[in-house]
């Protein structure tokens, strides 16, 4: 099932870009790990939460009408059927993938710009331990589950707003009220609601809160499996590994000029000093 992502245009100055542009090009060239680590988990979430559908739109709002036409005769017309719910989230968990494997990183060549094989090997085991816990992840979330109250509690508070927008209506019959509400970033439109267009309603407002659950979910997830795998058990690691792989004295006598050139430079500079000498005793004659 293919669904249309509706993307909102926001409008900004040249001048508000162009400081963008130029603080993003900043961070991408910034050294610090754990900072650019943390840069690739911010675009992951907003990959992720752009991703989501438009709930409340009226082309989702059509496609679970024709949904529960489907399901006529099956479940109650007006009750929110766990199959049609289920079967819309399989649209939107295919869209899980994209934000983590479609785009090659840039912070693992970062970790390894000149440091040795032996780091090199351990960032790429660090990197296939990581995509296997994230895979096995995004198989975990292909069940539809949630105890978090968040879910209910959003539903709850949709459907409590839709209540207080009908009472509303009933108290200003006369006056003009506008089909659309919202709450958060939530914006429904309540236009020409039959029964048909309510179990819709209840379904958009189950697929929207759960979806919502989930993108908390794996943000999360994949903010600390990054963190576990990269930071903890291969920087960290490596870090201890390098400075207890040799002395100080050790590291003193690698950076150490060696003897040959050090000769060659004390030579020199008596040569140099004849013939400053050697100068000043011509000008003066």
């Amino acid at each position: 099932m293919q669904l249309k992502i509706e993307e909102s245009a926001f409008a900004t100055t040249d001048l508000s870009r162009t400081s963008t542009l130029t603080q993003t090009s900043n961070d991408r060239f910034d050294k610090r790990i754990a900072f650019q680590l943390y840069n690739r988990q911010k675009e992951c979430r907003e990959k992720l939460h752009n991703s989501f559908t438009h709930f409340f739109s009226s082309g989702y709002q059509k496609l679970v009408l024709k949904l529960l036409e489907e399901n006529a005769g099956v479940d109650l017309p007006n009750f929110p059927s766990f199959s049609i719910i289920e079967r819309l989230y399989r649209a939107e968990q295919n869209k899980f993938r994209k934000p983590f494997f479609a785009e090659e990183t840039s912070y693992k060549y970062q970790i390894i710009h000149k440091l040795t094989d032996i780091i090199i090997r351990a960032i790429d085991e660090s990197e296939d331990q990581c995509s296997n816990d994230i895979k096995k992840m995004l198989q975990i979330e292909e069940r539809v589950f949630t105890l978090n109250h968040y879910y209910m509690d959003t539903v709850n508070k949709i459907k409590k707003k839709y209540q207080e927008y009908n009472d509303s209506i009933e108290l200003n019959r006369n006056a003009k009220v506008s089909p659309r509400f919202t709450i958060n970033d939530f914006v429904i439109d309540v236009s020409g609601l039959s029964n048909e267009h309510q179990a819709a309603l209840d379904v958009q407002i189950a697929m929207s809160a759960y979806c919502r659950v989930v993108e908390k979910r794996i943000v999360d997830q994949v903010s600390q499996l990054c963190y576990y795998w990269f930071i903890t058990r291969c920087a960290l690691v490596l870090d201890s590994k390098l400075s207890s792989a040799f002395t100080s004295a050790t590291l003193f006598e690698w950076m150490r000029e060696p003897f040959n050139q050090q000769q060659k430079r004390e030579n020199l500079k008596k040569s140099i000093n004849a013939m400053e000498r050697a100068l000043a005793m011509g000008q003066n004659a």
